[in-house]
């Protein structure tokens, strides 16, 4: 059973990050040992993962096991419920890894399901699947978005800086760039712009591009900087400086933004459910000691030099998070941090 819950989640993360505001999930239909059809949520909106399922599966879906990584829905949204294109479908068993904690769901899809004569199973492979959703579940218990900042440091804690822009591997930075497609939005602050001038994209023909979000309060920016003037991922200017944008993908804010409480509450108004911030020290300090960050992915190399120290070595984070996976990436070490209320073991 863990073999077909294990492919259910599979397609889960393999479209992570694609389906916001929405979370990503997969299914499997088993019948008599052999999978007879399987889908994943593609988009928000678009049909869910047990309707693509079952449309698969067919008439071949009558008295198999279903394999679902989230609570089928029992509500009427833009798709109708899932728990009646289940019973529909004739399904006997319903193999559950996580219950939604979503005030929508939050065991009625499950309550339906059992009431209606199905037994129904929860808990297959249950860390993994609550590892995968407690960035959607967070991001609607504090109406703000899931933060993650990420960093990449040498053994001492320190930073790339000016003409050392790189300090990590090749492999791991093509790691880190992966984080971005799980997310909706990547935050930077002008200097990262100004020093660098990122285009912080996927580098990649797959996967939905995030929004760039630039925070410049003091209107340092010009168009001549790639974030404002390629045209490619939409990007959110924030800026105290009127000032306006003829650029395709560039939407303008004038406001206060001296907070990084201003900044995730409009984010989360328009709809932006994850941030990655990528900005240097200055930024990332900013939002831990506000106590904004959930997750910190954090990159570290073999090497010692001397400059900007990040702010694992300015704070002691482990007061405040727990190492919860760690693993080797070419020559670099990746760790993953989780806020100590929150913690879940996340998978390798």
């Amino acid at each position: 059973m863990e073999t077909f819950m294990s492919y259910a989640m599979q397609l889960a993360h393999m479209l992570n990050g694609q389906t916001s505001p929405n979370p990503s999930v997969g299914c499997v239909i088993v019948k008599q040992g052999r999978i007879v059809g399987f889908g994943a949520h593609r988009y928000a909106g678009g049909p869910h993962a047990e309707v693509e399922a079952l449309r698969m599966a067919g008439e071949a879906a009558r008295g198999a096991d279903l394999y679902v990584t989230l609570e089928p829905c029992n509500h009427h949204g833009k798709t109708p419920p899932c728990t009646e294109a289940i019973l529909e479908a004739g399904i006997a068993r319903v193999f559950v890894a996580t219950e939604d904690r979503h005030a929508l769901v939050a065991g009625s899809g499950i309550t339906r399901l059992r009431q209606a004569g199905l037994a129904v199973e929860v808990g297959l492979l249950e860390d993994e699947a609550v590892a995968l959703y407690e960035p959607f579940w967070s991001a609607i218990d504090q109406k703000r978005p899931h933060v993650t900042v990420k960093v990449a440091q040498t053994m001492n804690g320190t930073v790339a800086t000016g003409e050392q822009r790189f300090i990590t591997s090749d492999v791991a930075r093509a790691d880190g760039r992966q984080l971005r497609g799980t997310h909706d939005a990547i935050l930077v602050g002008s200097d990262t712009v100004v020093v660098d001038d990122p285009a912080l994209t996927l580098r990649s023909s797959t996967g939905i591009e995030p929004i760039r979000v630039i925070v410049d309060r003091r209107g340092r920016l010009t168009e001549k900087f790639r974030v404002l003037n390629d045209g490619l991922n939409p990007t959110y200017w924030l800026t105290e400086q009127p000032c306006t944008s003829r650029r395709a993908n560039v939407t303008v804010f004038v406001g206060t933004f001296t907070t990084p409480d201003q900044v995730l509450s409009l984010l989360y108004e328009q709809g932006v459910r994850s941030v990655l911030i990528e900005g240097g020290p200055t930024i990332q300090t900013a939002f831990l000691e506000a106590d904004l960050v959930d997750t910190i992915e954090l990159y570290q190399a073999p090497s010692l030099l001397n400059g900007t120290k990040s702010l694992t070595t300015a704070h002691d984070i482990e007061d405040r998070f727990n190492l919860v996976n760690m693993k080797q990436i070419g020559p670099d070490v990746h760790l993953q941090y989780v806020r100590k209320e929150r913690v879940t073991c996340l998978p390798d």
